[in-house]
């Protein structure tokens, strides 16, 4: 065999096992194929899940001034937002109230044909040519659905807000208010079964018109004390809204924008005419006519130059001054006013804390009375109910 035939033999042998390598690549690639495609997908999707982790987690990263802005010092100032645990008066009875201007509007509506409908201690009202009660088939049952929708709903706010009280130990206001809804509406529905169903013969008198009138007075009265509170924090956030979002910040001769939350005392800012003051500060360079009626209530613009003191949330008048940081965050005129309303919501009053003291004291008296009372009439009312009920007695409420 010469060398060209042995040239040959090796050409085919390596085309051969060229083509047998190529076979086994191929199908390992395809055979890997999927898994790097599902590798794919699966890095897509968590690219994916992570960019959009990272959008619920930064909400505000589509416009960081504002959001600064909103945090109060935006940063500094975060204890200022008042949270409707704050606004409790310290003693958490609020956030038991839900939405007290609906419930009111709701009762008063209810509590009219009950008034209507029930007696009033038990005496009958002449209004010219009009009787009260009204009186007529089924009257009775209808004051029992009405008063109960009352109780439930109306009463409540007091039911939470005395477990509330209950729990800390310290009853007040509102375990006095539930405990003459809950005594009024027990004993009142004891009153309806004895005479519909015990005693018919006899009269019992029921309080579903004392149940009805207490349970809308005191929702007026709560609505109206919560207004007032929320009042108090609506005027906080306005507070906070005096401030601009971003301040003029000088370099040398150059003027930069710079976000609030990042200006820190000895910063020189710009303010030019017309602009809120974005923090306290000391005017350096240029003089203005300063409206600071939002903040201190004086109406007249106050004429300033060098040397004089600003309030951040100030407006500017006509001029462009310069001004070097004093105070931010926390130890800004704004957070000072702020922190002092926050706390005057927060504590009680003298009046009001004695009031509660005074609400405790009566509570467990009228408990204790209740309950004396209870046990020296049982005796005298208890004998008389005794020989009203007879076998026959027995059957007819059964059959009811």
């Amino acid at each position: 065999m010469n060398d060209d035939e042995m040239k040959a033999m090796n050409d085919t042998k390596r085309s051969q096992t060229d083509k047998k390598d190529q076979m086994n690549h191929d199908h390992m690639a395809m055979g890997h194929h999927g898994d790097m495609d599902h590798m794919h997908m699966d890095h897509d999707s968590e690219e994916e899940h992570a960019g959009m982790a990272k959008m619920q987690m930064e909400p505000g990263s589509m416009d960081h001034a504002a959001m600064d802005h909103m945090h109060m010092n935006h940063g500094a100032m975060d204890h200022m937002h008042m949270d409707h645990g704050s606004m409790d008066h310290g003693g958490g009875h609020m956030m038991h109230m839900g939405n007290l201007k609906q419930k009111f509007w709701v009762s008063l509506i209810v509590m009219i044909p009950v008034l209507l409908l029930s007696q009033f201690m038990g005496m009958d009202i002449h209004l010219g040519v009009l009787q009260l009660p009204i009186v007529f088939p089924g009257s009775d049952w209808l004051v029992l659905i009405l008063s109960s929708f009352l109780f439930f709903y109306g009463g409540w706010p007091f039911l939470a807000g005395a477990k509330s009280e209950l729990q800390s130990r310290q009853p007040a206001m509102l375990t006095l208010i539930a405990m003459g809804i809950t005594v009024a509406y027990g004993y009142s529905l004891y009153a309806f079964v004895m005479n519909h169903f015990i005693a018919p013969h006899g009269m019992v008198m029921d309080f579903f018109w004392e149940l009805a009138t207490l349970i809308v007075i005191m929702l007026l009265g709560h609505w109206i004390e919560m207004n007032a509170v929320m009042a108090a924090g609506n005027a906080v956030e306005k507070l906070a809204a005096l401030l601009p979002n971003q301040a003029h910040v000088v370099h040398g001769d150059s003027v930069m924008d710079m976000p609030l939350s990042e200006v820190q005392v000895g910063t020189r800012l710009r303010v030019l005419a017309g602009e809120q003051m974005p923090a306290d500060g000391e005017i350096v360079s240029g003089s203005s006519s300063v409206n600071e009626s939002l903040v201190t209530g004086e109406a007249k613009a106050v004429r300033k130059a060098g040397g004089d003191k600003v309030i951040g949330g100030s407006i500017n008048g006509d001029g462009v001054i310069e001004i070097q940081v004093t105070g931010t965050g926390e130890s800004g005129y704004l957070a000072q006013v702020m922190k002092l309303v926050q706390s005057a919501q927060a504590n009680k009053s003298k009046a009001e804390g004695m009031a509660d003291k005074v609400a405790g004291w009566l509570f467990y008296a009228a408990l204790a009375v209740g309950i004396l009372a209870f046990i020296l009439w049982m005796p005298s009312g208890l004998p008389p109910l005794l020989n009203g009920w007879s076998p026959s007695s027995l059957l007819l409420v059964h059959m009811h």
